[in-house]
Parts: C-alpha cells; sequence; structure tokens
C-alpha cells in the first residue's frame, strides 16, 4: 500500500494491515471498519473520528489519538492503548480483554457491552463514561478518575478499584462480588441493588451513599456504615 494513500477520510474498509507500522499516520475520518490490524505499531497515529467497528486490533501498540473513534465491536485482546486519547470514542461491545489501558483518557467513552476482562485501567480517566452491562471482571482500575461513570448491570467481579474516585457512580443491577474498593472515594455513588457480596471497602469514603437495597453479605465496610 503506498504510503500517499494514508490520508485523512481514506478508505480502508476491510483491508489487510497486520504487522504495519503505521506511527504517526494521518487517518483522522478514515474508514477501517472490518480491517486487520493485529500486532500493527500505530504509535501517535491520528485516528480521531475514524470508523474502527469491528476492526481486528489484536495486540495493537497505540498510544495516539483516538478520539471520537468507533471502535464498537473491535477486536481489541490484549492492546497496548497506554495514554492513549479515547475520549467520546464508541467502545461498545468491544473486545478489550487484558488490553492494557493504563492512563488513557477514557472521558465519555461508551463501554456498554464490552469485555474488559482482566484489563488494566489504572489511572485512567474516564469521567462521564459508560461501561453499562460491560463485563470488567478482574480488570485493574486502581486510581483511576471515574466520576459520573455509569456501571449499571456491569460484573464487576474481583476487579480492583482501590484508589478510585467514583463520585457519583451508578452500581445498580451490578455484580461487585470480591471487587476492591479499598480507599477509593464513593461518595454519592448510587448502589441501588449492586451485589457486593465479600467485596472489600476498607477506608473508602462513602458520604451520601444508601446501602439499603445493596447485598453486602461479607463485605468489609467502614466503621459507623450502615448497611
Amino acid at each position: 500500500m503506498a504510503d500517499e494513500t494514508l490520508e485523512p477520510g481514506v478508505d480502508l474498509s476491510g483491508r489487510d494491515l497486520r504487522d504495519r507500522r503505521l506511527t504517526g499516520a494521518p487517518l483522522r475520518d478514515a474508514d477501517l471498519s472490518e480491517a486487520t490490524l493485529a500486532d500493527a505499531t500505530l504509535g501517535d497515529a491520528d485516528l480521531r473520528g475514524a470508523d474502527l467497528s469491528g476492526a481486528d486490533l489484536t495486540r495493537v501498540d497505540c498510544a495516539g489519538f483516538l478520539a471520537d473513534a468507533d471502535l464498537s465491536r473491535a477486536t481489541l485482546v490484549g492492546a497496548d492503548l497506554r495514554g492513549a486519547d479515547l475520549s467520546d470514542a464508541d467502545l461498545a461491545e468491544a473486545d478489550l480483554r487484558r488490553a492494557d489501558l493504563r492512563e488513557t483518557d477514557l472521558s465519555r467513552v461508551n463501554a456498554a457491552g464490552a469485555d474488559l476482562t482482566d484489563a488494566r485501567l489504572d489511572g485512567a480517566t474516564g469521567r462521564e463514561a459508560s461501561f453499562a452491562d460491560a463485563d470488567l471482571t478482574g480488570a485493574s482500575a486502581v486510581d483511576a478518575g471515574l466520576v459520573y461513570t455509569v456501571f449499571a448491570d456491569a460484573t464487576l467481579r474481583e476487579a480492583d478499584l482501590s484508589g478510585a474516585d467514583l463520585l457519583a457512580a451508578t452500581l445498580p443491577g451490578a455484580d461487585a462480588t470480591r471487587a476492591s474498593f479499598v480507599d477509593a472515594d464513593c461518595s454519592e455513588l448510587l448502589a441501588g441493588d449492586a451485589d457486593l457480596t465479600h467485596a472489600d471497602l476498607t477506608d473508602a469514603t462513602l458520604t451520601g451513599v444508601d446501602l439499603s437495597a445493596a447485598t453486602t453479605r461479607g463485605a468489609t465496610l467502614p466503621p459507623g456504615v450502615d448497611e
């Protein structure tokens, strides 16, 4: 593929781009839907507004700009997205198992129904993001900024949210069995009927939180917090 085809808005839908080095490529608003980008190096490529729906990005290396990109149903298993800008991106039903999302900007991301099993989101910023019905089993989001984030009906079993900022986050219907919220700021969090069985909320801030409808059997709660 000639380099001159790498330009904003280019149509690369369905193309086989595996193992390609696309570092710094100007692919803003490009159509990469259903493309194969497995093991590709995208580095700081500009993919803002790109359509990557259904694309295979297994083990892709990208720390660039994916703001407002369509990654719905994309395969991102083991992808290295550390420090990437994913703000306003659509990750609905994407496969992000074991993906590295440390320090990424996930502000206003739609990750509804996504599979984030064993993903790493430590230090990520996810203000107003949606992980509704997503699977975050075993995921790590230590010190992540998840203010106003939606986790309704999500699976958070054995997830580590220690030190996370969960101000006004929503958890109704979520399964947070054995999840860790140690030292997390859960002020004004809407727990609803979340399952917090054996969850660890040691030193968590629960100001304004009502756990009366939640399942807290075996959970470790801060002193003075009513179940």
